[in-house]
């Protein structure tokens, strides 16, 4: 991702459009080689060594912004050493026994005398062991590899995080698919549970349309929603035709971004019908059950009057046939969760389970309204195997 000030992109008549790069360019495909071999020669060196080489010939290029955004993407695919144990308490005992050794000197001892002395102190050479003492801190940590990516990949990863950026201030997400072919529907659906959100889903002839509110009133959790939404937006250039449209709030200004399969997004999920959520998959793992069976892949369903939902696993009976799809509403799914409950008086679907964070019950009558529910299943963090089975207990 990029931060803040590393975007580019120019506002007009309330649109707002990312400043794309061109990934034919060759100044920026040579740009991008460069920054590239210089990360595959930095292995085992010090981060804060690799960051400087890499900023300093990002200033050098022409187009300075750009060329400091393409280093923040290479730097968060670095993977760095991680401390050795005790690094700490080491550092405190070298500085206890530092100080032990100056308050023994004379008061006219010099620096030489001190080192000297120090030397004598310490069973490692004085060099290698200040050189140990800030190995836990960032900027001393080693380079051990990244994830590689080629010049123009890089330069596509840079389109698409110029597009990511503006969507940690949205509000609210349109997003319609084209008469699209339903394995990248179900890839994109997919792909919008793993990112822990909520559409409204619903048919409009040939195409269709999600649309994903925001965290609401809870603008404490605004910063991890927009997370959550510029991950989502990673999948959507799998469909051929697309438009997105995000209203965007920030202190400054309200504007619309405004995106389709014209710009040059380029999606790196391209492969698997969709990544599978840790603690769904760990779930699945542990849920050994007789009679029941899990569906880790489950088609949207029908709502309300004409609405769809995207459940998260379908439980499916082994003998009969009967489905139980869950439905996992988080702390930031307030508003979608009232509109289901609505849904549900008015429409009665047996075969539908809601997780619901507790972090919605807001006080002690929600949370016995919620509880008493035959169709909620309240959790924290996710819910058990063992309160799903007891759900589905006929």
């Amino acid at each position: 991702m990029l931060t803040r000030e590393l975007l580019l992109f120019r506002v007009r008549d309330g649109k707002l459009r990312p400043s794309f790069v061109k990934r034919e360019d060759a100044g920026l495909l040579a740009l991008a080689s460069e920054l590239i071999a210089e990360v595959e020669a930095g292995r085992e060196r010090t981060r804060d060594e690799v960051e400087e080489t890499l900023g300093l010939r990002a200033g050098a290029h022409a187009r300075p912004k750009v060329a400091r955004g393409l280093v923040k993407l290479l730097v968060d695919r670095m993977l760095f050493e991680e401390p050795a144990e005790g690094i700490s308490e080491a550092r405190a005992t070298a500085f206890r026994e530092a100080a032990r050794v100056l308050r023994a000197l004379p008061p006219n001892a010099t620096v030489e005398t001190y080192e000297a002395r120090l030397a004598e102190a310490f069973p490692r050479p004085l060099p290698e062991l200040r050189e140990a003492l800030y190995a836990d801190l960032p900027g001393h940590r080693r380079l051990l590899g990244w994830e590689a990516l080629s010049a123009s990949e890089l330069l596509d990863r840079y389109n698409l995080a110029l597009a990511q950026g503006p969507l940690f201030d949205a509000r609210r997400l349109t997003l319609r698919a084209r008469a699209p072919e339903l394995l990248r529907v179900r890839k994109v659906l997919r792909w919008l549970k793993f990112c822990r959100l909520v559409a409204e889903v619903r048919r409009d002839g040939e195409d269709w349309v999600l649309e994903v509110e925001g965290p609401g009133a809870m603008l404490a959790l605004q910063k991890k929603y927009g997370l959550q939404l510029a991950s989502f937006l990673s999948v959507v250039p799998v469909l051929e035709r697309w438009q997105l449209t995000a209203a965007i709030e920030s202190p400054r200004r309200r504007v619309t971004l405004v995106l389709d399969e014209k710009d040059p997004l380029v999606s790196p999920h391209t492969s698997a019908l969709g990544h599978i959520p840790p603690e769904v998959a760990t779930l699945a793992e542990g849920f050994d059950d007789a009679d029941w069976e899990l569906d880790l892949l489950p088609l949207p369903r029908h709502t309300g009057a004409s609405g769809l939902c995207v459940p998260d696993l379908t439980f499916r009976h082994k003998k009969t046939g009967r489905e139980v799809a869950l439905e996992l509403f988080h702390a930031w799914h307030a508003g979608p969760l009232t509109r289901r409950l609505e849904e549900l008086r008015s429409r009665p679907d047996a075969g539908l389970l809601l997780g619901v964070d507790r972090a919605l019950a807001k006080d002690t009558q929600e949370r016995a309204r919620l509880e008493a529910h035959p169709q909620v299943v309240l959790f924290h963090g996710f819910p058990s195997a063992k309160r799903l089975r007891a759900r589905l207990s006929p």
